[in-house]
């Protein structure tokens, strides 16, 4: 949905500025290229804000505070071989029927 008709801004633009760090309206509208307009934008992207702000708060109060994104020294690389492929009841080694009576 368009947030801003004057500069063609939809609501995926401001949730994108605001999650590369944009965290007031004045910030999200200088990241979304804003210019001059009729103005009647300013309220939506004022709650989008503080929502996105306040639901940010809520996620870090419940996690134990911001977290990042981190690699793990020393944790090796993932194998690029594929598993084994899972054995389906019923069937023996060799993926033939496995036979319920002993030879």
């Amino acid at each position: 949905m368009y947030v801003c008709i004057c500069n063609a801004v939809t609501e995926d633009d401001v949730h994108g500025c605001m999650a590369s760090g944009c965290t007031t309206a004045k910030a999200v509208k200088a990241a979304c290229g804003f210019k001059p307009g009729c103005g009647l934008c300013t309220k939506r992207i004022h709650t989008m804000v503080s929502e996105y702000r306040a639901s940010a708060a809520l996620a870090d109060a419940l996690a134990g505070g911001p977290h990042t994104l981190a690699s793990v020294p020393g944790a090796p690389l993932a194998d690029p071989r594929l598993p084994e492929p899972a054995r389906v009841m019923g069937q023996g080694a060799e993926g033939a029927p496995a036979s319920s009576t002993a030879a």
